[in-house]
């Protein structure tokens, strides 16, 4: 059942979107390329395989080096990175002042102990430097039925739709809504100087064109209205260490 519910995911939104529709990791791509100057130290902080999230650099602009760090043994195949260490995030086996520039996508919500990590991470960026992360909000309808549902659920559900089991990790939602996101880039020293809230394509709902067609709806809808940014899916921060 996994190609065709691939196949509905590219089809749907072919059909509901126009092709310069950015979803949520081409807007995260185009953040990392807003920053990101030739020559950085970069860190992909939880980087996993790399088989989710690509992103790629021209020969001008691309980073001196990219260093991808996880727990798991997965960052031996990731095509993004030149460099992998294993380690916690919350014990990082780089010196102070390291990195130009993190990024981080889709860990957030699974750090236990978020407060460590963002110590962790602001200690190894230099002055100037800047974290850049994309995590989802907890209380989109997606993320609260994730929190309701036991995580064999979601290892079956993410099998049915094609995603790899070694990218799906348990959820714990402690740095996901906007205010607790700026609590901790603050705690840790960090200026925020971005943090937005979108909604993208409905992919989890591509199992239907009905269902896919109410995920739209809801899209656009809390797209529209600013009241409504609370419940879009997406975070999307960039803090500042003070200095340089």
């Amino acid at each position: 059942m996994s190609p065709r519910i691939v196949w509905r995911k590219r089809e749907l939104r072919d059909r509901f979107y126009p092709p310069s529709f950015r979803g949520m990791y081409d807007r995260f791509s185009d953040v990392i390329h807003e920053y990101v100057c030739a020559g950085d130290l970069m860190l992909d902080a939880g980087c996993g395989s790399g088989r989710v999230f690509q992103y790629a650099f021209d020969a001008a602009q691309r980073p001196r080096r990219i260093v991808g760090v996880d727990m798991t043994d997965e960052p031996r195949g990731n095509g993004n990175i030149d460099a992998a260490a294993r380690a916690d995030l919350g014990a990082l086996p780089f010196r102070d002042a390291t990195f130009d520039i993190a990024i981080s996508s889709h860990v957030a919500e699974h750090l236990t102990e978020p407060e460590r990590v963002f110590r962790e991470l602001a200690r190894v960026l230099r002055p100037g430097g800047r974290l850049l992360i994309l995590t989802p909000n907890r209380w989109h309808y997606v993320t609260v039925s994730s929190a309701l549902l036991p995580h064999r659920f979601h290892l079956a559900y993410n099998r049915w739709r094609g995603v790899d089991a070694h990218d799906i990790f348990p959820t714990v939602y402690r740095a996901n809504t906007a205010g607790r996101l700026r609590a901790l880039y603050e705690g840790a020293g960090l200026c925020i100087e971005r943090l937005e809230q979108f909604e993208t394509e409905p992919e989890y709902l591509a199992f239907s064109t009905p269902t896919y067609a109410l995920g739209v709806a809801w899209e656009r809808v809390v797209n529209r209205f600013d009241a409504l940014r609370g419940l879009r899916v997406n975070l999307l921060a960039v803090g500042r260490k003070p200095g340089a």
